[in-house]
């Protein structure tokens, strides 16, 4: 999964990338198009129009980035200057630094050893080890200049003894094949593994997130659920209700986008508590305002619960994306089932709740289920800080043990990577930053138009069903409910799916298909139930999908420093769109031949989300985030270059 460690600027423009050079490093390294394309917009130097990179300038880069052992730089600089011409090519760039953003375990072993073997005779020596480790430990002024000790000089002498006594039908030599050989054996032993997701860990984890979006899910849904009793409790008709909805969507277009850039800079976890803990204050309002004089309240209570609640989803999305790298799709499927199983729950559990008297209209029964949200969405604010905590608690936990057990290490990391920084693109802090690719504009046109049969439809589902297909009000309110909840069982098979085979813009296309094609047969179908079950599918199928995979399709095309602000304009963007789409189907319902009308206007509508991601598949291409699957997207872990570092072997200045 993207992170910021291959945090590129997206490239809409700049110099070409010749066709040949395109070629090899599409072929020779784990970058997508747009990543090379950035590092030839952005590699111009000082000097202004020349694509290259001289010694001096490089230098000033890793100067500037905190590093001054000279050895280092110098060695670095023989590594990426390929061709001793002097000077390092955009080409040669994207080459050198693919093993350390890109590199898989046997590449980043390679790129140690062309690091470590200094003399050029093709095999490491003890002597070559100790003096590159040494600058690697020391890279600024204020560290200690004490070296490396006699025991760690012995165990690399032994370490290499060893390796050339294993080496012995290739005569003895330490050569790249065996060093990477030896760096694989290694990291199959002492590597840290991904934990199991059923480890204790995992599975605390997972009950916790399933808590996340619950108490947004209930009141958000408890005016649609308990419409007839708000209409009794605040002296409101149909109108006063949609007032209620648009209160809801106006506060979704706000609070999202805030939610989105303050993640890009304090992360998901504090963000996702802040808005359920907003959730929390709009369920109260909502409960505590009790009739006609406090309807001020409940709109209060409304905007609240959209500004907090519209933001939930993706800030899930990026905590799931933190807790269980491995299993993002699985766990993006996970949560579309609870979520879309509370959705159809909470209209039949809020009106159990609100029926606790015998009047099917009673206040205290309506004030009851309000409450309940509340507390409902309380625990979700409470879930997601006991997260928060914990994951807190690891990141300490993990950091103070390297700091006391592996200073080396650190040492090592800081080094490797502040090197990875100095070289690599970095996203502006000016107005620039907000510039994102075309492609994510066409694919938040694409995600929204497969919320449409589940929201926007939605809302005209049950008078669609019983006036042009003869159903009943129960079995035409069954059916909405069902796409939910069909919806939510399909997310874990979709999730893992994704992960699999990628293709996640052909994929989007094809399932918006078949919601287009489900408003096709209400269109012209026969006026039967069968009809009504034939689109239900359909449209289960595209939401079971499309909301397991839409939001995750944001982070693979819009750059991961800036996932938050890419959230955030996508939901102005979606917003907008449905605000819109409600408003002018309810003026097509009304004209002639209305219901019929309406479903021709969402089949075009689904057509142009399925040409949007079209679109979105051609621009981003088949090397791109977007297309490849998860086990294909390569990024280099800190563990394999502490192994391919030999750090394991040398140990700490501390070890005895």
């Amino acid at each position: 999964m993207p992170t910021e460690n291959t945090a590129l600027l997206d490239a809409e423009a700049g110099p070409d990338v010749p066709p040949n050079e395109m070629r090899k490093l599409l072929k020779e390294t784990n970058f997508t198009e747009r990543e090379i394309e950035s590092y030839y917009k952005n590699a111009i130097t000082e000097g202004g129009s020349d694509l290259v990179l001289s010694r001096s300038e490089f230098a000033k880069l890793c100067y500037d980035s905190g590093i001054r052992g000279a050895g280092m730089i110098e060695r670095m600089w023989d590594f990426m200057d390929k061709n001793n011409d002097g000077h390092v090519s955009p080409y040669e760039l994207v080459k050198g630094l693919s093993p350390l953003l890109r590199g898989t375990r046997e590449e980043v072993a390679g790129f140690f050893f062309d690091l470590y073997e200094v003399d050029g005779d093709g095999e490491l020596s003890a002597a070559e080890i100790i003096s590159v480790y040494s600058d690697m430990i020391h890279v600024s002024k204020s560290d200690p200049g004490v070296g490396l000790t006699s025991a760690q000089k012995e165990r690399i002498v032994g370490w290499v003894d060893e390796q050339r006594e294993l080496n012995k039908d290739r005569g003895g030599k330490l050569d790249k094949d065996a060093f990477v050989q030896s760096v694989r054996s290694m990291a199959d032993e002492i590597g840290d593994k991904p934990p199991s997701l059923y480890s204790p860990r995992s599975l605390l984890f997972l009950f916790l997130t399933m808590w996340f979006e619950v108490g947004t899910s209930y009141t958000y849904f408890a005016v649609g659920a308990l419409a007839d009793r708000f209409k009794e409790r605040y002296d409101i008709t149909d109108a006063g209700i949609g007032q209620l909805t648009s209160a809801y969507f106006i506060a979704a277009i706000i609070g999202p986008f805030i939610a989105g850039v303050a993640m890009d800079s304090l992360g998901p976890g504090p963000v996702n508590m802040g808005a359920t803990f907003i959730v929390f204050l709009g369920a109260v309002a909502q409960a505590y305002s009790d009739g006609p004089d406090m309807y001020w309240l409940l709109v209060v209570g409304r905007l609240l619960v959209g500004f907090g609640g519209d933001a939930a989803p993706f800030l899930t999305v990026e905590m799931l994306g933190r807790i269980f790298p491995d299993y993002l799709g699985l766990m993006a499927g996970i949560r579309n089932l609870v979520q879309s199983t509370n959705g159809f729950l909470s209209f039949i559990l809020l009106p159990m709740w609100a029926a606790n008297h015998s009047q099917v209209t009673d206040n205290a029964g309506t004030t009851f289920a309000l409450w309940v949200c509340a507390v409902l969405s309380f625990l979700s604010f409470a879930a997601v800080s006991l997260c928060v905590f914990m994951l807190h608690q690891e990141k300490s936990a993990a950091a103070a043990a390297k700091a006391e057990a592996q200073a080396d290490q650190a040492a090592i990391m800081k080094n490797i990577r502040a090197l990875t920084r100095a070289t690599t693109p970095e996203i502006p802090s000016d107005w620039t930053r907000w510039l994102l690719p075309v492609s994510f504009y066409f694919a938040a046109v694409g995600i929204q138009a497969q919320y449409f049969c589940a929201l926007a439809f939605t809302s005209f589902s049950v008078q669609v069903y019983t006036n042009k297909f003869g159903t009943s009000a129960s079995f035409a309110s069954f059916a909405t409910g069902l796409i939910n909840l069909l919806a939510g069982l399909m997310g874990p098979i979709m999730g893992p799916l994704s992960d699999k085979y990628g293709k996640r813009a052909e994929s989007l296309a094809f399932f918006s298909a078949c919601a287009a094609v489900g408003f096709l047969v209400l269109a012209v179908g026969p006026s039967s139930e069968m009809t009504v079950w034939i689109a239900t599918v359909l449209f289960a199928f595209q939401y079971g999908f499309g909301d397991t995979v839409s939001y995750v399709s944001i982070r693979f095309i819009v750059d991961p420093s800036r996932t938050g602000i890419g959230y955030g304009i996508y939901s102005v963007i979606g917003n907008l769109i449905t605000t819109a789409v409600a408003i002018v189907a309810g003026i097509i319902i009304e004209g002639a031949n209305g219901l019929t009308n309406l479903c021709w206007f969402f089949f075009g509508l689904l057509i142009f989300g399925v040409l949007s991601w079209v679109i979105v598949a051609v621009l981003e291409g088949s090397r791109s985030l977007l297309a490849l699957p998860c086990e294909d997207i390569i990024e280099t872990s800190d563990d394999d270059l502490r192994i391919a570092a030999l750090t394991s072997v040398i140990g700490s200045n501390k070890t005895k």
